[in-house]
């Protein structure tokens, strides 16, 4: 079973019908750790490519129930940036699972674009609010 010392948290919202699972550990190493032992429980693998770089990860999947993605973060490394790059990874979790959106925008930005644009906005304001309201940041810290 995985440890729950890593705090998760259910991002549900403005009306979303799905889900994503955020993990909060506190450091790299324990993001890792929690990482291996959420994989093993749920029968994916590791990325091992480039391991010892990974400051966050998404995980995508196709699930049974409205659950579309696991973000994983450490406290060591929630700037905007990182907090970014990993959001952007779950909105095109949804693009792809949820929505089953092929992800081919073409040379304008269209309604398509738009909306991603807009879901990104969302999944970053949910994320950066429990991180925020759960004490794994303080207000400004945006390196």
């Amino acid at each position: 079973m995985v440890s729950r010392k890593t705090p998760v948290y259910v991002m549900n919202r403005d009306g979303w019908n799905d889900y994503f699972l955020l993990h909060v550990s506190k450091d790299t190493k324990a993001m890792r750790a929690h990482i291996e032992a959420v994989a093993k429980e749920e029968g994916w693998e590791v990325p091992h490519e480039g391991w010892e770089e990974i400051r966050g990860l998404v995980h995508p999947m196709i699930s049974v129930d409205a659950l579309y993605a696991h973000l994983f973060l450490a406290e060591d490394y929630l700037g905007a940036g990182i907090v970014a790059h990993e959001c952007l990874h779950v909105a095109m979790a949804h693009e792809r699972f949820v929505l089953r959106f092929k992800m081919a925008y073409g040379d304008n930005i269209g309604e398509d674009e738009e909306r991603l644009a807009y879901y990104l906005t969302s999944v970053i304001k949910g994320v950066y609010n429990t991180l925020y309201d759960n004490g794994h940041i303080k207000k400004g810290k945006l390196w």
